[in-house]
């Protein structure tokens, strides 16, 4: 397994979503869950992720076990104080076992989400904040096998934050049209709860002020071929003006998956964002 992480981790980091804006010291959201909150005018977000995950196969799919290392590498740029672009690269590497058979491994970056996120509601008050914001935009496809559905697929969703001092807490709802055929033309709903809080804080003269927050989280996937997933995600983060690391995992709840898809046994999250 050792292994197999270092093989994962030479392709690279991973995923970006969202960082804060205004604050001195960034709200960091969940390692999975997107926020309500967008970069400043001409502000510039950077998060890379690492995320390594094991499956295997259900009581409908085939015998085989296999792992996956996705460095989704997203870009944030604040064209507006509530008006933001975001475009993820995923990197992918993925190996699969059979109980009888050859070993099948595979690098390529698959299909690119690219976002608009307006905010269209906020609420400020002394001590507090409530905002949220509609996203949409489209997954263009790379037509990099096996990788790619190699369809443009529409993305539309919502995204809502409430922040208080020392704990805040997001969720959104994401839906994705599947306009490929085959195992690629399901579409997908998700939807994601975090919650998090200030177990630390401090401040330095190398980086300012610094707390370090613990995350829980809610993540559900479901397919139109009625595949389901539900994982609990706890994690931790050390969120510093323009830095934040990351590290937590996700362990599944419920899963029903069609085969011939497998499901996740669990997945690590390690993560650096970068605000610009």
């Amino acid at each position: 397994m050792i292994r197999d992480a270092r093989a994962c981790l030479y392709g690279g980091l991973v995923m970006v979503l969202i960082l804060a804006a205004g604050d001195r010291v960034a709200h960091g959201a969940g390692l999975n869950t997107d926020l309500a909150l967008t970069p400043p005018e001409d502000g510039t977000i950077v998060r890379v992720q690492w995320r390594y995950s094991k499956l295997s196969g259900g009581p409908t799919a085939l015998d085989r076990e296999a792992i996956t290392s996705v460095q989704p590498v997203t870009v944030v740029y604040g064209v507006t104080e509530k008006f933001a672009i975001l475009g993820t690269v995923p990197i992918v590497y993925r190996r699969v076992d059979f109980d009888q058979g050859p070993q099948i491994s595979d690098t390529g970056v698959a299909d690119m989400p690219v976002l608009l996120k307006y905010r269209f509601y906020q609420d400020d008050k002394p001590g507090r904040t409530t905002r949220w914001a509609a996203i949409g935009g489209v997954e263009v496809p790379t037509f990099d096998e096996p990788f790619s559905s190699e369809s443009v697929d529409p993305i539309i969703g919502t995204v809502w934050t409430h922040q208080r001092r020392d704990w805040w807490i997001d969720w959104d709802v994401l839906y994705k049209f599947n306009t490929a055929g085959g195992l690629d033309g399901d579409d997908e709903l998700r939807g994601d709860v975090a919650l998090s809080y200030r177990l630390f804080a401090g401040e330095s003269d190398t980086i300012g002020p610094w707390g370090v927050y613990a995350v829980g989280e809610i993540n559900a996937k479901f397919l139109t071929d009625g595949s389901t997933q539900v994982f609990g995600s706890p994690g931790i983060q050390l969120i510093t003006p323009n830095l934040i690391v990351e590290l937590g995992i996700q362990l599944p709840i419920a899963q029903d998956m069609a085969s011939p898809r497998l499901e996740t046994e669990f997945t690590t999250v390690v993560s650096v964002r970068f605000q610009f």
